[in-house]
């Protein structure tokens, strides 16, 4: 305290800001402050700012009034995945008016106090403005930690001790000079309850213990007796066996609503699982998962308003024989600490024990961009396949599949072919692939199969590389269109043409439809979409910006919204230079709505004649053709109904199947134990 008191006195700014050596303020890329707002279930509609950003802030602004002191969010030891061991709200900046030399100890502003746990003091309570995005990393080497461990043991006790000592004389004092004892709220437990903490901390259980159970009978602190009460909790059932003692504590704590944690409930539950009363513990676990870390100056355990409900649910679950549950709560402990292999083994012996229990074989679905398989994976979910639909591929998932499909010959089969699968593994081309460079880097030996949704795109893929002819088994499988959702009704032809479509290269923008534009000025242009390439989406904006007759409406979420946005245009026009289908195109068809294309490689043997126009001029020869909502309906249920799509597609999968079978990879079974720390 006295080396802090100097080094106050020696500051000559507004402000003083207090760290240890080995704490630094959270870089604005490290993930404990996203974490940390996941914990306090901060709305995901908020921005949080990041420790610097708000930081600067008070740097700028000074603490809000009536501040003296700035308190922040203390991280104690966090793991690669930004969670702390142990984090709370402490202060660590305050206004400069220290005056060492004042004879009062009133008089001497804001100092610190205390030889032993020390504490800011010479301000007033309400004056104290919790910052808790600015985060404070508490990170000590293991080693220091160890050294450190000693020499609290040294100091900490020795000093508390004295200030116990000096407490029971008071008391004793009291009782002698009133012969009653001290009532409870001049009583002094703080030296108690440290006490505990300190032996906690050293590990020494009986010990600490017994201090809680003197600080209780001094208790006169809500917050810290919430504390004491879940450190006697956990003690109680874990050093004395005491479960009656241990749940009479916890519950105690969870009455005092003011300061409501998650820890007690998660004691509860550990509690509940040693007497194989599962319902109860994932009952406590579920109430735990709804809390909010809270702002308080007490320790908060980091995993246990992070992955620990999940994980401690996911083991009840499986306890009970529900592997899917178990899973789907590891799969949520994952999303706290992605690539924890104790955890990943997890999830592969629960998937391991939920596959024993079916004897449907287990599809796995790659899709990074999910943008045509959603159709797919339901379909093979209700044929009776196990089917996992995933961004991105790794090795448990390799183990598990009996049939991989890869969605786009994209960098997944790139990465994913260069070593062979038991499973078969099949890929989907559309058609920006053939324009790019990936299809040469693909391991085709370990492919088995590969799809082209049209012909055109099989010639332009085979006349690039040619070499992959004999390399490759390939059929073409048109795209099919579900027409459920989309409102049919007779149409005219009307003054509003509509886009709908990424706003790219190949699907033809600027300068195709631009240019459209300005030549009929006499129609209304309704864009809709999402831009992909940001120089045409700048000129796009640029072209448009002054025209009265153009709407851009953003980007349609989902299959309703399309359905609602087609009932607002006469046309749909696509000008792409290339397309392998154009489903924008077959469900505008679908509700009556007569589709403009651009004359391209492959639309004339996708589309009827009297869609494609040849160049700007000709446009207005296809506006003033027929227009014929039944016809246009018709044309597509005819050739791409989504049922004709999913037969084949069927067909292909139970041929490569019956020509071989998979060898199943034994899991992992490696538990994973979590307890609760005690400091």
């Amino acid at each position: 305290m006295a080396i802090t008191s100097s080094a106050i006195a020696r500051c000559d700014g507004d402000y003083v800001f207090i760290l240890d050596g080995h704490e630094m303020l959270a870089p604005d890329d490290h993930p404990t402050p996203s974490q940390l707002a996941r914990m306090r279930h901060t709305p995901v509609t908020d921005q949080v700012p990041t420790p610097r950003t708000a930081l600067h802030f008070i740097r700028q602004n000074g603490i809000q009034a009536p501040g003296e002191v700035a308190c922040f969010t203390l991280c104690m030891n966090t793991d690669p995945a930004g969670i702390p061991q142990l984090f709370f709200i402490q202060p660590r900046l305050f206004l400069n008016n220290y005056q060492p030399d004042a004879a009062k100890v009133e008089d001497r502003g804001i100092h610190y106090a205390n030889p032993v746990h020390n504490a800011l003091s010479g301000y007033v309570k309400d004056h104290a403005v919790a910052y808790t995005p600015i985060i404070l990393l508490h990170n000590m080497p293991p080693e220091r930690e160890e050294k450190r461990r000693g020499q609290r043991k040294k100091m900490n006790i020795t000093g508390l001790y004295a200030d116990v000592k000096a407490e029971w004389k008071r008391e004793k004092g009291y009782v002698k000079k009133h012969g009653q004892p001290m009532p409870l709220k001049i009583r002094n437990g703080r030296p108690f309850f440290y006490m505990g903490n300190s032996y906690a901390d050293l590990g020494e259980n009986g010990k600490a213990l017994y201090w809680y159970r003197q600080y209780m009978k001094r208790s006169n602190f809500g917050e810290e007796k919430y504390q004491a009460l879940q450190q006697l909790a956990i003690l109680m059932h874990r050093e004395e066996k005491d479960v009656e003692g241990a749940l009479q504590a916890a519950e105690e704590a969870d009455r005092i609503v003011r300061y409501r944690r998650a820890e007690p409930l998660i004691l509860r539950a550990e509690i509940a699982v040693a007497e194989k009363d599962f319902e109860t513990a994932i009952r406590c676990l579920d109430r735990a998962a709804t809390i909010p870390a809270p702002d308080t100056v007490m320790f908060l355990q980091g995993p246990v308003y992070s992955y620990l409900p999940d994980v401690q649910r996911a083991q009840c679950y499986a306890a009970q024989g529900d592997w899917g549950r178990a899973v789907e709560y590891v799969e949520k402990a994952l999303s706290w600490r992605r690539g924890d292999p104790e955890l990943l083994d997890q999830r592969d012996q629960y998937q391991s024990m939920l596959r024993r229990q079916t004897t449907e074989p287990n599809l796995l679905l790659i899709d990074s961009q999910r943008s045509f398989s959603g159709d797919l994976a339901q379909h093979w979910a209700n044929s009776g396949y196990t089917v996992q639909r995933q961004d991105f591929c790794d090795e448990r998932w390799k183990g598990w599949a009996d049939l991989a499909w890869f969605e786009w010959c994209d960098q997944n089969l790139i990465e994913w072919s260069r070593k062979p699968w038991v499973a078969p593994v099949i890929c989907r081309l559309h058609s920006y692939e053939s324009y790019s460079d990936m299809p040469p880097q693909v391991h085709w030996e370990n492919v088995n199969h590969l799809i082209f949704v049209a012909d055109h795109i099989r010639r332009d893929f085979f006349e690039r590389w040619p070499d992959l002819v004999d390399r490759i088994r390939w059929s073409v499988i048109p795209n099919g269109v579900d027409p459920a959702g989309l409102t049919y009704r007779e149409r005219q032809p009307g003054k509003r043409i509509g886009f709908l479509g990424y706003i790219n290269h190949k699907k033809g923008v600027t300068p195709g439809l631009t240019d459209l534009i300005y030549a009929y000025p006499e129609y209304e242009w309704h864009l809709a979409g999402q831009a992909q390439q940001a120089d045409l989406w700048r000129d796009l904006l640029f072209q448009i910006d002054d025209l009265p007759n153009v709407w851009w409406h953003g980007w349609l979420n989902g299959k309703g919204e399309v359905n609602d946005w087609l009932e607002t245009v006469d046309y749909i026009i696509s000008p792409s230079i290339v397309e392998s289908f154009g489903y924008n195109i077959a469900e505008a068809a679908l509700t009556g709505i007569k589709p403009l294309i651009r004359h391209r490689n492959g639309a004339a043997e996708l589309w009827p004649g009297e869609w494609i126009y040849r160049g700007v001029d000709d446009l207005q020869r296809v506006l003033d053709g027929p227009y014929d909502s039944a016809a246009n309906r018709q044309w597509v249920l005819d050739r791409y109904p989504l049922q004709k799509q999913l037969d084949a597609t069927d067909a292909l999968i139970d041929r490569i199947m019956a020509e071989g079978g998979r060898h199943r990879v034994q899991p992992y079974a490696t538990p994973l134990q979590r307890e609760l720390s005690l400091e």
